[in-house]
């Protein structure tokens, strides 16, 4: 059947058209439209074939069925199945067949193709000639695949457009034998995606779900920021997500955490001027941007790129909102106010879409809410640290020689805990411990705790007591009592000769073992009124040669591993160091 061909370029325009009954039991009688050697091919044939591939749910499967059955009605070197986006409006590579097509073309658009999109406006079959390579191809790599000719299969439900199938350089079209596939698989193309939209809802809510299971089994700003980041990247199928927080004093975007598909971390720190790029637009209007082609928008800023090496081709970037609360009157005013921004970057297979959107809308909102929490918890925690520290501070400035004692004493505590790789939250606990290990000492006279010289046994006794006052004073904190012991036990031995209960052994906490040895350490290496501070390495051999009698061996291990590594300095040593 001829063909005219348009001297613009557009489709050729059928002579006669295809009529074609949406019931395959009316095949028979329709193939008098067709010419003899139309008519003689074996349509239940066909609708037998199509109705096995039917049975395929898997969208790129089915696909691949199509385009299989598609190359046996009508030969060709090659052939790609191509869906609209519902987002971008551009076609998309979904499936290919045939040695001479890559499957790395899969997930690629048509960069120029606006012969291929009127035919599935238009709905109609056609031949296309030539075939431009960049229009086609864009990025892919196909590897010297040169079509001379493109016939156009558009794939539509109900007058909607779906997609196109293309088959390359083909060497028979048979446009109605198509047509009679395309009415077949129409709706089961549709079905299909619609079944791989609504696994993929599935997915991204438990896995939604999953992570916000693990935001609330720590307290780690930047665990929980990390884990949304990675999530981000995999769920929205990205090659790249990043945080950006504002630094509020210069206005620029600071890269927080950002993770690719390597797994790598970028180098953090990286900035962006206050209002450059299109996360400083992201910033400044507090809206979401979507950008299907980074190089053309004037907004990108290549100073990361050029910075991390990485190719930005598309972004989808989103706002973090923080609600803060200024205090006020009798009623404190929530703020709302922009803290810097979400970045997903190059979308993997096709289009950032509307869902992929509200995903990052979401998981924005939800980092916004971990950075507050955060900032409240880490206020919260200077505050106290702030406070414990002026009061031990204002008891070790009762002697000036033991000014600095308790800070000490909790640097080295913290530093053994580490070394035996204790879990943070007993570090915390031991560091809070040890700082207040001395808090007692206001219960003692001063005259006892400021003399110069040796006491007597009397004084020496009262002296015994801190530990206890100390421990009693802090029961009175309701959220201290897992620290309670570092105070109480600091002076008791593993022999039972320490005070003020005289436990022994195991009756002894680990927390009270490490404050013990920390603490005698410190003493030793520090000046007093009655004897010069000892080289360390005469305080490690005395509290070596008592190990499994007064101390325990884990911690003098521990203590004598974290001064060769560096981590601990004496008084001294923090003297000569400024």
């Amino acid at each position: 059947m001829a063909a005219a061909e348009s001297s613009t370029g557009d489709l050729p325009l059928r002579e006669k058209p295809v009529i074609l009954s949406e019931s395959p039991e009316v095949v028979m009688a329709q193939s008098a439209l067709f010419s003899p050697e139309e008519s003689s091919f074996p349509f239940f044939s066909l609708l037998e074939k199509a109705n096995q591939a039917a049975v395929e749910a898997d969208l790129p499967r089915l696909l691949e069925r199509i385009l299989q059955l598609s190359l046996e009605l009508c030969p060709s070197r090659a052939a790609a199945f191509y869906l609209l986006d519902p987002v971008s409006g551009e076609l998309v590579c979904r499936a290919v067949h045939g040695e001479a097509l890559r499957p790395d073309l899969i997930g690629k658009n048509l960069v120029a193709a606006s012969a291929i999109e009127q035919a599935l406006q238009q709905d109609r079959l056609g031949e296309i000639e030539p075939v431009d390579q960049v229009a086609w191809w864009g990025a892919a790599d196909v590897h010297g695949f040169k079509p001379g000719k493109a016939f156009v299969a558009p794939f539509t439900l109900a007058g909607q457009p779906l997609g196109v199938m293309v088959l390359f350089d083909c060497t028979q079209p048979r446009p109605e034998h198509l047509q009679f596939l395309i009415r077949r698989m129409a709706s089961e193309v549709y079905k299909a995606g619609q079944l791989a939209l609504s696994r993929q809802r599935s997915e991204r809510l438990d896995a939604m779900i999953a992570i916000f299971g693990q935001i609330g089994s720590t307290l780690d700003r930047d665990q929980i920021l990390r884990m949304m980041v990675e999530f981000a990247r995999q769920v929205i199928n990205a090659e790249a997500c990043s945080l950006f927080l504002v630094d509020e004093e210069t206005g620029d975007m600071v890269l927080h955490l950002a993770s690719n598909v390597d797994r790598e971390i970028q180098p953090v720190g990286l900035r962006v001027p206050a209002g450059k790029g299109i996360i400083g637009d992201v910033v400044q209007k507090g809206e979401v941007v979507l950008v299907s082609d980074a190089k053309r928008d004037r907004r990108h800023y290549e100073g990361v790129d050029h910075s991390t090496g990485f190719l930005t081709q598309s972004i989808l970037a989103v706002p973090l909102r923080s609600r803060q609360v200024v205090l006020g009157g009798e009623r404190g005013i929530i703020k709302e106010k922009v803290i810097g921004g979400f970045e997903a970057m190059n979308k993997i297979d096709g289009f950032f879409t509307a869902e992929d959107t509200q995903l990052l809308v979401n998981l924005a909102n939800q980092a916004a809410t971990v950075l507050q929490i955060s900032s409240l918890y880490t206020d919260a925690t200077n505050l106290f640290f702030d406070v414990v520290g002026a009061l031990t501070e204002s008891i070790d400035a009762k002697d000036p020689y033991t000014e600095g004692h308790s800070r000490r004493v909790c640097d080295f505590s913290v530093e053994i805990a580490r070394q035996m790789g204790l879990d943070a939250e007993v570090v915390h606990c031991i560091r809070i411990g040890s700082l207040l290990h001395d808090v007692g000492k206001i219960g003692i006279p001063d005259y006892i705790l400021t003399k110069p010289g040796h006491l007597t046994e009397q004084e020496y006794e009262i002296m015994k007591q801190h530990p206890a006052i100390g421990a009693r004073i802090m029961s009175q904190v309701r959220l201290l009592h897992e620290e309670l012991p570092a105070m109480a036990e600091h002076h008791e031995r593993l022999d039972g000769a320490g005070y003020p209960k005289g436990l022994s052994g195991e009756a002894i906490s680990l927390a009270g073992r490490i404050v013990a040895v920390a603490d005698v350490f410190d003493a030793l290496t520090s000046d007093r009124p009655y004897r010069r501070a000892l080289p360390v390495e005469e305080a490690l051999d005395y509290l070596g040669h008592r190990v499994e009698r007064e101390f325990d061996r884990q911690c003098v291990d521990a203590l004598v591993q974290a001064y060769l590594r560096g981590v601990i300095r004496t008084q001294k040593e923090r003297e000569l160091l400024g």
